[in-house]
C-alpha cells in the first residue's frame, strides 16, 4: 500500500502542476479563445513532440561522445524547441493563431503536452527515482518546457502581425518570424539545464519566472487585442453600411462585379456582405466576451454561414478564385470567423 501511495505522489507530482497551470491561463483569458478540446489537442501535439524526440535523443546520445549531462546542457534544448516549435510554425501556417493571447496559449500547451509525456517516460523507464526527482521535473522542467515554447509563439506571433493584419491576398508567410523565438527558447532551456548538480535551484527558477513572464504577455497581449478589436470593429462596420447602401467599399471588387455583371456580381455582393457582417458579428462577440457578458445569435449565424456558402457555390470556382485574392479581409479576421463558427458549433 504504502509503494502505491508512494507511486501515486510521484506521478501526481510529474504531471499535475503544469496542467493546473495551463488551465490557470486558459481561464484568465478574458477573450475565452481556448476551449477544453482544443487544449487536448495542443497537448496531444506536444505529447507527439516528445514521442518523436525520444528515439532521436537516444540516437544521439549514442553518437555523441560527450555524456548524458553535456547533452542534456547543450544539444537537448536545440532539438526539443526546434520539435515544440514546429508545431507553433505549423499553426502559424494554417491560420490557427490569432491573437497574442492565442499564441502565448498554444505554446504553453504544446509544451506542457512534450513535458507530460516526457515525464511519462521517466516515470515509467525510472520508477525507483525518489519523490525530489518528480517535484524537480513536474514543478521545475515542465513549466520551463511550457515557458520556452510559449516565448517561441509570442514573439513570432509579434514578427507576424503586420503581414497577418494586411489583407489576406498579400500575405507573405516568412520563415524568419520564427528564428527570433526559437533562440530565446533555446536559451531559456539552455540555462534551465545548465544545474544537473542544483536540481531545486533550477526548478525555483522556473516558478519563478513563468508565471511573471506569461502573465506579463498575457497582460500586453489583451490591451493589444482589446485596442486592435476596438480599432477593426469601427472600419468593419462602416463597410458593411456602405454594402447595405448598395455600395462597393473595395474597387478592386467593384471592378470584377462590373466586369462579369449580371448573377455573378449578385452573387460577389452576397458573398462579400455576409462575410463583412460575419467579420463584424465575429469581433463584436469577442468585445463582448472580454466583458463577460457574450451573446450570440446562433441560428442568424449559421444561417449567414450557410448564405457564405451558397454565394460561393453559386459564383463558381473560378469566379471565387478571382474574388478571394481581393477581398479587403486580413487573415486575422479571417481567424476571427472561424473562432465564430467554432463557437455556434460547440451548442
Amino acid at each position: 500500500m504504502d509503494v502505491l501511495i508512494a507511486s501515486s505522489a510521484h506521478w501526481l507530482l510529474a504531471l499535475v502542476p503544469v496542467l493546473v497551470l495551463l488551465g490557470v491561463f486558459a481561464w484568465l483569458d478574458a477573450f475565452a479563445l481556448m476551449r477544453p478540446r482544443e487544449l487536448a489537442l495542443l497537448l496531444a501535439l506536444g505529447g507527439l513532440g516528445a514521442v518523436i524526440a525520444y528515439p532521436i535523443s537516444g540516437r544521439m546520445l549514442d553518437t555523441l561522445p560527450i555524456g548524458f549531462s553535456n547533452y542534456s546542457r547543450f544539444i537537448a534544448p536545440w532539438l526539443e524547441e526546434a520539435i515544440k516549435g514546429a508545431f507553433v510554425v505549423l499553426l502559424f501556417r494554417m491560420n490557427r493563431i490569432g491573437y497574442k493571447l492565442d499564441a502565448v496559449l498554444s505554446g504553453f500547451a504544446i509544451g506542457a503536452g512534450f513535458s507530460v509525456v516526457e515525464n511519462i517516460f521517466y516515470l515509467t523507464f525510472f520508477p525507483q527515482y525518489g519523490v525530489g526527482t518528480w517535484l524537480v521535473r513536474g514543478c521545475g522542467t515542465a513549466l520551463m518546457h511550457g515557458t520556452a515554447t510559449a516565448m517561441f509563439a509570442a514573439i513570432a506571433h509579434e514578427l507576424a502581425e503586420r503581414e497577418s493584419r494586411g489583407a489576406a491576398g498579400e500575405f507573405d508567410f516568412r520563415w524568419w518570424w520564427f528564428l527570433p523565438g526559437y533562440l530565446v527558447a533555446v536559451i531559456l532551456h539552455t540555462i534551465f539545464n545548465q544545474f544537473p548538480e542544483q536540481p531545486l535551484l533550477a526548478m525555483l527558477g522556473a516558478l519563478m519566472v513563468t508565471p511573471l513572464a506569461i502573465m506579463a504577455v498575457f497582460h500586453f497581449g489583451q490591451a493589444e487585442a482589446a485596442r486592435w478589436l476596438d480599432k477593426e470593429v469601427v472600419g468593419h462596420r462602416a463597410e458593411l453600411a456602405a454594402l447595405d447602401a448598395g455600395d462597393w467599399p473595395e474597387p478592386r471588387v467593384a471592378a470584377l462585379a462590373a466586369r462579369l455583371g449580371g448573377h455573378a456580381a449578385d452573387h460577389i455582393r452576397a458573398y462579400y456582405r455576409t462575410l463583412a457582417w460575419l467579420v463584424v458579428e465575429a469581433e463584436e462577440t469577442m468585445i463582448e466576451e472580454s466583458g463577460g457578458d457574450a451573446e450570440v445569435n446562433r441560428a442568424r449565424v449559421r444561417e449567414a454561414f450557410a448564405e457564405l456558402d451558397r454565394a460561393k457555390s453559386a459564383m463558381g470556382r473560378s469566379t471565387f478564385a478571382a474574388l478571394k485574392p481581393i477581398l479587403p479581409f486580413s487573415r486575422n479576421d479571417q481567424w476571427e470567423v472561424g473562432e465564430l463558427r467554432q463557437r455556434i458549433g460547440r451548442a
